[in-house]
């Protein structure tokens, strides 16, 4: 992707070199433009350092050495290279500025010549002034146009020492954001992910799980997030924090399910009004008679009871509609055919997602599946096996999301 990142007079400024790093590891082609308020408060030769592409100065549109011989106006043609406009951080004055569309230097200039092409923006500033009716109002007015979203900044202790709203997100949080936030792309389907391992509580100081640390859900909820889908994520006990970075997404929606039958009455739930529901998660398949204090090591015994906990994927196909599609992700130690078929057999789904899981702990050092950005991937079908693949966990989102539009990739 192309993206402008548009830095505005924020104390929150000085974030925007780790937002621009961010973007440029994972691969986009980054533009700076400054306001002059943003240069009270950072250098612009320090993003040269950091692999974008240019930076650019409030009255850098009066500079010809910036353009090519074929180039003319230079708002006009960044607008026009550019997928995706952010602002961040975006202070009082500049929000005023383009909501009553002043074009008194490139950031006001590019912004009106940027059309309907998505544009994004991190307001952050005292609680004070985030407050402000008149502030409120910019915001509103600019929010009601459909191609811009402006993601609210979260609470915490402000850079005057305030405690309250008007705090700019985590750089984390802001970069997943901008990656997946498209103003243009709007679904009405509704996806329901499972993500990260449920835990089996013994007593209340011991618990059963596995190390799934839920990145194959997130991941998966970002490739759907980005094509504007509806996305509900029940995160199990055991998942990563990352999730918690698209909870400024307005079509994302957490729910913490950390016990199995937490899960299941929140699957189950849901359910009806959900199109799509990819089980990823990594899911105790028993249940301890929980002990009410911690069990004492005298009085435990050689075995500990247990019985199999709810079997949330085989009840969800009981439910299951005509307009529903279920996919399932099936991680096993021995990944063969006559395996991932009965599996298929007993539970199908319209797509399974094989791979091979070892947890590292029992006869090889080696963590297979789990906490790995990469793995390897088998393709199942009721009639078909494709596979193995090595590919991403963010490549398998890609794919899902093609195959939920009807084009398989692999």
């Amino acid at each position: 992707m192309k993206y402008i990142l548009a830095v505005t007079g924020s104390i929150a400024s000085y974030k925007s070199y780790d937002v621009a790093r961010g973007l440029v590891k994972n691969g986009h082609e980054v533009k700076i433009v400054l306001t002059s308020g943003a240069m009270e408060f950072i250098k612009p030769e320090t993003f040269k350092y950091l692999g974008v592409e240019a930076v650019y100065l409030p009255t850098d549109d009066f500079k010809p050495e910036h353009l090519s011989q074929k180039q003319t106006v230079l708002h006009i043609e960044l607008a026009k290279w550019a997928d995706k406009l952010i602002i961040a951080p975006l202070s009082a004055n500049t929000l005023a500025r383009l909501n009553l569309g002043l074009n008194n230097d490139l950031l006001g200039s590019l912004f009106l010549a940027f059309g309907k092409k998505p544009i994004l923006m991190f307001p952050a500033m005292n609680t004070q002034m985030l407050n402000h009716s008149r502030v409120q109002n910019h915001l509103k007015q600019l929010s009601e146009q459909s191609h811009i979203t402006i993601i609210n900044p979260v609470s915490g202790l402000l850079a005057c020492g305030d405690i309250g709203a008007g705090k700019f997100p985590d750089v984390g949080a802001v970069i997943d954001l901008i990656e997946t936030v498209d103003p243009t792309k709007k679904k009405t389907q509704k996806v329901i992910v499972t993500a990260g391992a449920t835990a089996a509580p013994l007593d209340p100081v011991r618990y059963l799980t596995n190390p799934s640390t839920g990145r194959m859900g997130i991941s998966v909820a970002k490739a759907f997030l980005k094509e504007g889908y509806q996305v509900l994520v029940l995160a199990g006990h055991e998942c990563s924090l990352e999730v918690e970075n698209l909870l400024g997404h307005p079509h994302f929606e957490l729910i913490k399910t950390p016990t199995t039958a937490q899960m299941r009455s929140a699957a189950v739930k849901h359910f009806s009004g959900a199109d799509l529901y990819i089980s990823t998660g990594a899911i105790a398949d028993i249940e301890f008679n929980v002990a009410q204090e911690k069990l004492k090591k005298e009085e435990m015994t050689t075995a500990l009871p247990f019985h199999q906990a709810a079997d949330i994927l085989q009840e969800i196909l009981t439910l299951k509609q005509g307009h529903q599609k279920i996919v399932s992700f099936a991680a096993e130690t021995e990944t063969s055919e006559k395996v991932f078929m009965s599996k298929m057999k007993r539970k199908p789904v319209d797509l399974m997602i094989g791979n091979k899981v070892s947890n590292g702990l029992i006869g090889t050092s080696v963590v297979e599946g789990f906490q790995k950005n990469e793995g390897t991937y088998f393709f199942v079908k009721p009639n078909h096996i494709s596979g193995p693949h090595l590919l991403m966990k963010r490549e398998i989102g890609d794919k899902l999301v093609h195959w939920y539009q009807g084009h398989e990739t692999w």
